[in-house]
């Protein structure tokens, strides 16, 4: 058996230094480069700690994102859940659920600027 982990996950995004700021300022992403990939821009951005990068990419023609419904939010463990999804909805994200306690778990659900569901979990003691 192969044994891997996740090394990124990739969103497109309407505005992209708008979308840096948020992930930078929300979850403490820090900048690791840009890459020019032909079509579209990338921009990597690494965790503060251990874990998988978010690679934001924009269409260079401008063309408008489509939204499908096959794929989840992006979820992060993080120690207080309600101060960041507070700091999200002052930049612009919405509030889709929460946060709720759930089994042991505090828990958001919110939508980024550019509509991408993010979701935000904190352990709780007992």
């Amino acid at each position: 058996m192969v044994e891997t982990a996740p090394a990124f996950y990739k969103i497109f995004v309407d505005d992209l230094d708008r979308a840096i700021d948020f992930y930078i300022a929300c979850l403490g992403f820090r900048e690791q480069r840009r890459i020019d990939a032909g079509a579209f821009d990338e921009v990597v951005l690494m965790p503060a700690g251990k874990g998988a990068s978010l690679v934001l990419c924009r269409w260079k023609d401008g063309r408008k994102i489509g939204r499908g419904d096959a794929q989840g939010p992006t979820g992060y463990f993080l120690p207080d859940v309600d101060a960041v999804a507070k700091a999200m909805t002052d930049r612009g994200a919405c509030l889709i659920l929460g946060p709720v306690d759930f089994s042991g778990t505090r828990v958001a659900v919110l939508a980024d600027p550019d509509g991408h569901r993010i979701e935000l979990l904190e352990r709780t003691p007992g």
